[in-house]
């Protein structure tokens, strides 16, 4: 069975051979390939090059070409990005907006032509072309909130969420067109999407201001993906323990979450019992880096036993950090292949 034929099965509502596997692996392709994040993420060869090692190392199921995940939009809208020559991520180091600002003359950026969207686009088009038949290969997006912090700042914007609701709303409208410009960039080119939203996750957000801010900008963006182009796979990822957010998420509508490793499973897979969504559960890589192999294998073994109640039943990984042993990611591959 081919990976894209295990995923296919699953949003079919069957059983597969095995849970897939699906690591979070991003600024780690660089080091892959023994490349900086910031030279990976400004080149497409070099980007398509560590996504080939990620495939022959690890054997994901799915595969997100991506590194610098949370900035690619906002640098083309105009924001200023801080590159370097060691292992860490690409920053903003400018914003373009500040809280209060008149939004009516803000430009789209190009996919085709800004800041770095034609590297993403171009080294996505690469993967897919080798690899596309066997498995299914996404472009990374950010999900309208997070690409608002990257606009206006963290802080700046949940402050004001309280105090300027109205104003933040026309932002994440704003955010949520970049988001579809970019994502059906990637459609266009027979590609997949993920949508990452981690910057609202709890306790950063709370469940009210999730609803009345977040939430509709969200299903915006999910819905154009899922009901006008028609994919059938719209991840929306969210870090953290998002339980207390779970029924919001779902009403997204994404076929796909997160249980992340700070959240509990069993809670996860008992609320979405007759749910048709798929459920990724995640590994911490501290656990991972700190555990002998006889107790990740053990721990594996019990996520499996309770992922088997949900037939959309996915195992990954939290973000692996640039140095993460490549040893440790292939046994829990190794062990899930056993379980």
């Amino acid at each position: 069975m081919t990976s894209r034929e295990r995923i296919e099965r699953l949003l079919a509502g069957k059983r597969a051979d095995r849970a897939p596997f699906c690591p979070a692996v991003y600024e780690h392709k660089a080091a892959l390939i023994q490349t900086t994040p910031s030279r990976l993420s400004r080149d497409p060869g070099l980007l398509e090059q560590a996504c080939a090692r990620e495939i022959e190392l690890y054997q994901p199921d799915m595969l997100t070409v991506g590194c610098d995940v949370y900035n690619i939009e906002a640098e083309a809208a105009g924001c200023s990005v801080q590159f370097y020559d060691t292992d860490d991520v690409p920053a903003i180091v400018e914003r373009i907006i500040a809280v209060g600002d008149d939004l009516a003359g803000l430009r789209f950026p190009n996919p085709e032509k800004d800041g770095r969207m034609p590297v993403c686009l171009e080294a996505a088009e690469r993967v897919s072309t080798r690899f596309g038949r066997e498995m299914i290969v996404r472009g990374a997006l950010s999900a309208p909130f997070s690409l608002a912090c990257g606009l206006v700042g963290a802080e700046p914007l949940l402050t004001a969420m309280v105090d300027d609701p109205r104003w933040v709303s026309s932002l994440l409208a704003y955010a949520a067109e970049i988001t579809k410009r970019f994502g059906r960039a990637f459609v266009d080119r027979g590609l997949g999407i993920i949508l990452f939203d981690s910057y609202a996750s709890p306790p950063l957000v709370s469940p009210a201001l999730y609803k009345e801010i977040v939430l509709p900008a969200t299903a915006a963006v999910v819905h154009y993906f899922r009901r006008d182009l028609r994919l059938p796979l719209v991840p929306y990822i969210m870090g953290g323990d998002t339980a207390i957010l779970l029924d919001l998420i779902l009403e997204t509508g994404t076929n796909n979450l997160l249980c992340d490793f700070k959240a509990d499973l069993e809670t996860f897979v008992s609320r979405l019992r007759g749910k048709d969504v798929l459920l990724r559960m995640n590994l911490d890589p501290r656990f991972l880096l700190a555990s002998p192999l006889h107790v990740i294998e053990a721990r594996i073994r019990a996520a499996v036993a309770a992922g088997r109640r949900h037939p959309g039943f996915m195992l990954g990984t939290g973000i692996l950090p640039y140095d993460f042993p490549s040893e440790k990611v292939i046994s829990v591959r190794e062990a899930l292949e056993r379980s």
